[in-house]
């Protein structure tokens, strides 16, 4: 449990070193220097291969992550586990170039009108998928060998390390366009290069093949995890790279350019999520193998209502300031101010209700997970569908938001019936009691210079939202963190 922990925290450490490399990057450099067609390109590229790599992977991912341990022996070379799965992803590749060369002629025939510059570097599709499929396999590999840290630093740090690189040289004048989009291409793929030599480096590259290893049941238990691994990874991935996929069919690639701008700033809503997800993840593991329920409806309520507290604030910090980033951002951006407040929303409503998605999907009604995001997947497409043509991108970020809203009272009640689990109390809603106040207080301050604009209307609303939430006591974990911060603080000034 130790490794667990000491990992979860050096790799939260990394995510949030990136995103604030990725702020620099996303939120100043991308909207100030590049057009919303290259922005849109750039976003358009890694979800058609984010999506085609999984799709290659053939869910091998997921026989990693539940079967290793039973190939696990480094004297052995792992008994062949790596030459199965370079087999594999080698096969996967294979069938995704033959779609490639089968209907890449069509996509870019049919997006030469509105995306002509997707249109002329669909091939970059090729290489970027390539090597995510190349990182994604060797990743889980790692992860197995009690290294989940580096996949977080190449992914959430290195990437974005690199791409604010490529822009300040695109800024300097040492890069045009053209070589711009050619270096972003090679930002996103170096860190499946990386990987390989880190763990070449590790010795723990061994391609022996142990073929007779893997006796009857355990190659149907392999078949049988790949496939539902292939369709629950695809299906995590298709709701969110699907939107810009769609965005980009409907209404053109600059409007991608500024959905993905303004999808952006609504996923800082969910940044704390990510941590707490690993460490509870492990701990409902845990509790499951015990059929310590009890813990589990702990753990539950403990999510739903520090994750609100969270997410509330953050959602609130935006929104308070929502016509200066609008400002910073520029006119261009202007539509995308209701997308911020919609994918926001709808990540507010997925972490208010928890950590529903892996009780269930750690439990023994594991299949079931399959289902609703099946469900997820078919609200996301059907109501953007029937949105964006009325209202716009705007459509597509209401048809998330109303997605995650449907989907986990679905979660919600099937926990509820199956095991009695209610996670709700009134504690919830004086999260509510502690927003309101706090987000109409910004507005009482007089219109000031931009910055300070950002800075007094954010420090009103963090003051009061925090002086309630700690005055209420609405969460004793809330109260215990803030309190041992402001000791700390306090002492440290003192």
């Amino acid at each position: 449990m130790g490794i667990i922990i000491r990992q979860s925290i050096k790799g939260s450490i990394w995510s949030y070193l990136g995103v604030g490399v990725g702020f620099i990057t996303t939120a100043y450099l991308f909207p100030n220097y590049l057009t919303t067609e290259t922005i849109g390109l750039f976003s358009l590229l890694m979800a058609w291969s984010t999506l085609s790599a999984q799709l290659a992977s053939l869910g091998f991912n997921g026989v990693t992550a539940r079967l290793f341990p039973y190939f696990r022996n480094k004297e052995q070379g792992h008994n062949g586990f790596l030459f199965i799965a370079f087999i594999v992803a080698a096969v996967g590749f294979g069938l995704f170039l033959a779609a490639y060369f089968i209907f890449s002629p069509w996509l870019a025939e049919n997006n030469a009108e509105k995306s002509g510059l997707f249109s002329d570097y669909i091939y970059l599709i090729v290489p970027i998928t390539f090597f995510s499929l190349f990182f994604t396999l060797l990743d889980s590999y790692n992860r197995l060998l009690f290294n989940a840290v580096f996949g977080i630093f190449l992914t959430e740090f290195l990437q974005r390390v690199l791409i604010l690189l490529m822009m300040l040289l695109f800024v300097s004048g040492l890069l045009n366009v053209h070589q711009l989009i050619l270096a972003y291409a090679g930002a996103v793929s170096m860190k499946g290069i990386i990987i390989f030599l880190h763990l070449l480096a590790k010795k723990e590259i061994n391609l022996k093949p142990h073929l007779r290893f893997v006796d009857g049941t355990l190659g149907k238990e392999m078949a049988s995890v790949a496939l539902f691994s292939i369709l629950a990874s695809v299906g995590g991935n298709i709701v969110f790279k699907i939107d810009k996929i769609i965005v980009n069919e409907m209404v053109g690639l600059s409007a991608t350019g500024v959905y993905t701008i303004a999808f952006f700033f609504g996923t800082l809503v969910s940044l704390p999520s990510r941590p707490l997800l690993k460490i509870s993840s492990t701990l409902i593991a845990e509790a499951w193998k015990k059929d310590d329920r009890p813990y589990i409806a702990d753990i539950y309520q403990r999510s739903c209502l520090n994750q609100f507290i969270i997410g509330a604030f953050l959602f609130g910090g935006i929104w308070v300031n929502i016509d200066s980033i609008l400002i910073i951002l520029g006119p261009e951006y202007a539509a995308g101010k209701w997308v911020i407040f919609f994918i926001g929303l709808g990540f507010l409503i997925d972490m208010a209700t928890g950590v529903n998605n892996r009780i269930i999907a750690l439990s023994r009604y594991y299949r079931i997970s399959l289902l609703f995001l099946l469900v997820l997947i078919v609200l996301v497409i059907s109501a953007m569908y029937l949105l964006i043509p009325v209202l716009g991108i705007t459509g597509a970020a209401i048809a998330i938001a109303l997605s995650f809203l449907v989907n986990n009272f679905l979660r919600f009640f099937f926990l509820y019936r199956k095991y009695g689990f209610q996670p709700f109390t009134y504690h919830n809603l004086l999260v509510f009691a502690a927003f309101f106040p706090a987000y109409f207080s910004g507005f009482l301050l007089p219109e000031l210079p931009l910055v300070w604009d950002i800075l007094a209307r954010g420090s009103v609303f963090a003051v009061v939202y925090l002086w309630v939430i700690i005055g209420l006591k609405v969460s004793d974990d809330v109260n215990t963190t803030l309190t041992y911060i402001l000791k700390y603080f306090f002492k440290k000034r003192m």
